[in-house]
């Protein structure tokens, strides 16, 4: 009977991390911050020379509304965007899952399974969105943030909410700034400092990219790359283990980069 169990249990975990080899990334959306666009443009070249193939879901006010028919067929709306990046329009869409089935989680196991090309499955929300999806599982976040104060706040209630929710062992930091910016070292100490307040929880990377400066898939800067290897290592543990990481969650250094 326990290995009838272990073996449901384990196709269970196949069935909601989709291919082999997919990882879902949450990204918390920060409406604070400008740029945000040019942000995910940085971190998907970088997920990409790591040899990841990205689809961005995007729920966020400034993407499209999700057509009607993405609802039951999720595969209706993946639009290619080439070198190794797809998108999803999906505004609206969390409320309307949970209105018309019940759960945004099954959804994004359906879309996982309609979609085994991509192998990262990038799910920027909102933090009360982002709950929706990963219902009743562990969520290690990427926190996005600006050098305004809006910004920042908006990016530690994000953590707030969904460390209150989900068990939440440890967070990323994408910074819209220079790395010479004093604000965004303040940015990380400050949530860093949240994190040593609660047992459990860690800020692993903290990473400023200059939104002024262009993309470069040829020159990843090293603290953005050592970024997008920690995700893809992340969320490739907890695809293993049923979104359920153990207490050997990886630490990570806080650091700073240009690009």
């Amino acid at each position: 009977m326990l290995s009838d169990r272990t073996d449901q249990a384990a196709g269970l975990r196949r069935l909601f991390s989709g291919g082999a080899h997919q990882r879902f990334v949450p990204v918390a959306a920060n409406p604070h911050i400008s740029g945000v666009g040019l942000l995910l443009e940085r971190l998907t070249t970088a997920l990409a020379a790591q040899g990841g193939n990205t689809l961005i879901i995007d729920t966020t006010g400034s993407a499209p509304e999700a057509a009607p028919a993405v609802l039951e067929d999720p595969a209706l709306g993946i639009e290619p965007l080439g070198n190794g990046l797809s998108y999803l329009a999906a505004r609206g869409l969390p409320a309307r899952l949970l209105a018309a089935q019940g759960s945004a989680a099954q959804w994004l196991q359906c879309l996982a399974r309609s979609a085994p090309q991509c192998d990262v499955l990038m799910v920027h929300a909102g933090a009360a969105e982002l709950s929706r999806f990963f219902e009743g599982r562990a969520v290690n976040p990427l926190l996005l943030a600006g050098e305004e104060a809006d910004s920042l706040a908006h990016a530690l209630a994000s953590l707030r909410l969904l460390g209150s929710r989900h068990r939440c062992t440890q967070f990323d930091l994408l910074l819209g700034a220079p790395m010479s910016s004093p604000q965004a070292a303040r940015a990380v100490r400050h949530l860093a400092g949240w994190a040593r307040n609660r047992p459990g929880a860690v800020l692993r990377e903290g990473v400023a990219v200059d939104p002024a400066c262009g993309a470069d898939a040829s020159a990843v800067p090293v603290p953005l790359a050592r970024l997008a290897a920690a995700l893809l290592k992340t969320e490739e543990r907890q695809a293993d283990q049923g979104w359920h990481p153990g207490g050997d969650a990886a630490l990570g250094s806080t650091s700073s980069a240009r690009n």
